[in-house]
């Protein structure tokens, strides 16, 4: 069960303990930029996820304002994932995540990640220096300072930092991630384009995506790049989380 909530998380969690990939790897932080932003303020995605055919959870990522914070324009990203049904019943899971990301190069300034596992609850707080290279973590209010390195994501920007990058098919790209209190160098390889039938979006095409954690995320190969799909094996079955629903608002609270 502690294998199922962590996935009920499916796009945070997707890289956790991720190992290196044998693959020549290219760095995201230096790909190249799409020439638009893929997301827009308003932008909400519903996204179900089931575990062995049965209905486990469902998560909702949002882009709710641009805002301004320590000097820097940035967007300010929310998601909740909870379990539904079935699953709620045998095991309460919440999970609330606030990333605030500089609008230029998508680097987070702060992290706020709000837990309920059953009767455990914890808080936790990271405030990025970006120019001292630093970072501030705290969890129910017991903190620590440590370096950090040039282009660290947490774990709700990563998902919206490679959204917004050139990706090429038959490459493998890594980048630096922040999950709990350490960094972890995170593998992807764009394996292949892959036509994709959904209930959000209609037929569209996708790039198949695979991490060295063998998760399996397709996203849109168009201007949006919204991630449809993902796919990992559990030990209780494969687990299958898929978009539900896109919503466009003009501001969110």
């Amino acid at each position: 069960m502690h294998r199922v909530k962590n996935l009920i998380s499916v796009w945070f969690f997707m890289c956790l303990n991720l190992s290196l990939t044998a693959l020549p790897t290219h760095s995201l932080i230096n790909a190249a930029k799409l020439d638009h932003c893929p997301f827009t303020v308003g932008e909400i995605l519903t996204y179900n996820v089931k575990i062995a055919g049965l209905s486990a959870g469902t998560q909702v990522t949002q882009v709710t304002d641009k805002t301004v914070l320590n000097g820097h324009q940035v967007y300010r990203f929310v998601s909740e994932s909870q379990t539904d049904s079935v699953f709620r019943k045998l095991y309460h899971f919440r999970d609330r995540q606030e990333s605030y990301v500089t609008t230029d190069q998508l680097h987070p300034l702060r992290h706020v990640k709000d837990l309920e596992d059953r009767k455990y609850r914890a808080r936790v707080e990271i405030d990025f220096d970006i120019e001292r290279g630093v970072a501030q973590y705290t969890k129910n209010e017991n903190g620590k300072v440590f370096e950090i390195p040039t282009g660290i994501q947490d774990e709700l920007s990563m998902v919206y930092f490679l959204r917004s990058k050139e990706l090429n098919v038959g490459q493998t790209y890594n980048f630096p991630v922040l999950i709990k209190d350490k960094t972890q160098d995170v593998t992807v390889n764009v394996y292949r384009r892959e036509m994709m039938k959904t209930e959000a979006l209609g037929r569209v095409e996708t790039l198949a995506i695979r991490t060295s954690h063998g998760y399996l995320i397709w996203l849109t190969n168009d201007a949006r790049r919204i991630p449809v799909r993902i796919e990992a094996a559990t030990r209780i079955g494969k687990l299958i989380g898929t978009i539900e629903k896109v919503d466009s608002r003009k501001k969110m609270r």
